[in-house]
């Protein structure tokens, strides 16, 4: 007899049912009448000395928004006009070029009061960023689109304002496109008013290089994070300002400096033989930290109509980061003065 192996087939078969789509998630926005700039300037002030892209003012172009998605992974897609590389000079409510440009001086996010949503593909373009608007979640999502922007000095003569509405020319409010539904539809807002352009104005800083020398102060005196001690005022010597107008105006200085690492507020020690856990801390005239970075600036000083400078006072500090140790402390900050 011939043995045969036999062996055992188990073929298990599933259940199959009718195929059965989810449905795509939708989302549906609304925007507030009008993008904002923060802090609003009243009027910008161009000195007919500065330079070709020169600072005339820092802050943020923002536009309030809410959303309601059905789920996750909507997407709505829509820009800012801001700078990018290539500058072109913006127009102004009387049709000419301003010689004023926009430019990008950090990236686009979006300050959150309700979850839900996230910007996603950010993309800088030449004078514009683009970005789209995606739900993490059914429900609404409600906040505002913050962008860093500064307006610099440009090439061009010099127009009358900085125009509301299209600023790079055009027909429609497009500071801000915020997308409200599916199928490319979209809304464009401009700013509430003009800024005026005033030009003339600006002061002369001499020096130009400040030096403040702080008192020898304990290390005893800064035995903790966040103890201060050798407070010490100074101004910046703005002298020569000139009248513009009859228009009272003033002048806002903004900081660069290379911070304590989680101190924002605090320069960095640079000294040969540093004392230890140590910085610099700068107040501006209302007792306020100024931070690296922060292109809106504080108030420095005010000129009357007749041209007459009051400068403001800031006031130097030591700043422990942690228990202080002894040895030498230097501290450099960059500034920038604008004209409002």
């Amino acid at each position: 007899m011939t043995g045969r192996r036999l062996g055992a087939l188990l073929l298990g078969l599933g259940g199959l049912a009718p195929g059965v789509c989810a449905a795509r998630a939708t989302m549906r926005c609304t925007v507030g009448s009008f993008a904002q700039l923060s802090p609003m300037p009243a009027r910008i002030v161009v000195p007919a000395s500065i330079a070709a892209g020169s600072a005339l003012w820092g802050g943020t172009l923002s536009l309030s928004f809410s959303c309601t998605a059905t789920g996750r992974g909507a997407r709505l897609g829509g820009g800012l006009v801001v700078g990018g590389t290539n500058q072109k000079p913006m127009v102004s409510t009387s049709g000419s070029t301003d010689g004023v440009s926009i430019v990008s001086s950090g990236t686009p996010t979006l300050n959150l009061s309700a979850p839900g949503c996230a910007l996603t593909n950010l993309t800088e373009r030449v004078r514009a960023w683009t970005f789209v608007v995606t739900s993490t979640a059914a429900g609404t999502c409600s906040g505002s689109l913050v962008a860093p922007i500064e307006f610099v000095r440009g090439t061009s003569a010099l127009g009358t304002d900085i125009a509301a509405t299209h600023p790079f020319g055009g027909t429609g409010p497009d500071w801000v496109t915020f997308p409200v539904a599916a199928g490319g539809s979209k809304v464009s807002r401009g700013l509430p008013a003009a800024v005026p352009l005033i030009a003339g104005g600006g002061c002369t800083v001499a020096p130009l290089a400040l030096t403040v020398t702080l008192p020898r102060v304990s290390a005893a005196a800064l035995a903790a994070p966040g103890q201060s001690a050798g407070a010490t005022g100074f101004r910046f010597p703005l002298q020569r300002c000139q009248a513009v107008a009859s228009t009272p105006y003033a002048v806002y200085a903004s900081w660069t400096f290379n911070p304590v690492p989680g101190y924002p507020s605090v320069i960095a020690n640079s000294a040969a033989a540093p004392a230890g856990n140590v910085g610099v801390q700068i107040l501006d005239a209302n007792g306020t930290p100024v931070s690296s970075g922060a292109s809106a600036g504080s108030e420095a000083g005010t000129v009357d109509a007749a041209g007459a400078v009051s400068a403001q006072t800031y006031i130097a500090r030591y700043f422990a980061t942690g228990a202080v140790t002894p040895g030498a402390v230097t501290a450099v900050a960059t500034y920038t003065l604008t004209y409002q």
